[in-house]
């Protein structure tokens, strides 16, 4: 595998983080978006989030190569997580982040992974761009990704 989809691989799992510092739980759902980024509806049936879960894993995606962008998105799925549980809080009062998303192209099967998209820039450099990655994908995961209908509540 080469040092692209690696670093693919390892922004993928900084993300997939279910227990904070302290070992409580976090739960995280998934907002479906359009094709041009309105919101179709939320998955928060634990059965559905996992079916996006394992469709998005990067164990499903043993082949991963790195891919060009084609810029005609499909639908986007965005990974929502409680937030760390902060001093004092209760937590059933955390907040949900939007953590990632994951665009499925129309016409090929590639998906585009940005991850932590509203960091701020530093010294000129604009974070969101480095945690941006493109991979090919299996077709037939592209194929289920396609249809966010019938993972919606």
């Amino acid at each position: 595998m080469d040092k692209a989809a690696e670093d693919f691989e390892a922004a993928w799992d900084g993300i997939w983080y279910d227990r904070d510092e302290d070992g409580v739980e976090k739960d995280h759902y998934w907002k479906v978006l359009d094709a041009e980024g309105q919101e179709l509806g939320t998955v928060t049936d634990p059965e559905q989030v996992k079916v996006i879960d394992d469709l998005l894993s990067t164990d499903s995606h043993q082949e991963t190569r790195m891919a060009e962008d084609p810029g005609d998105p499909a639908c986007s799925y965005v990974y929502c997580q409680q937030e760390t549980l902060k001093a004092g809080q209760k937590p059933e009062d955390r907040e949900y982040e939007d953590l990632g998303r994951f665009t499925i192209s129309e016409s090929e099967d590639v998906m585009t992974m940005v991850i932590l998209e509203d960091l701020p820039t530093l010294l000129n450099v604009d974070l969101g761009d480095l945690l941006t990655f493109t991979v090919t994908i299996p077709a037939e995961t592209a194929e289920a990704l396609r249809d966010p209908g019938q993972f919606l509540d």
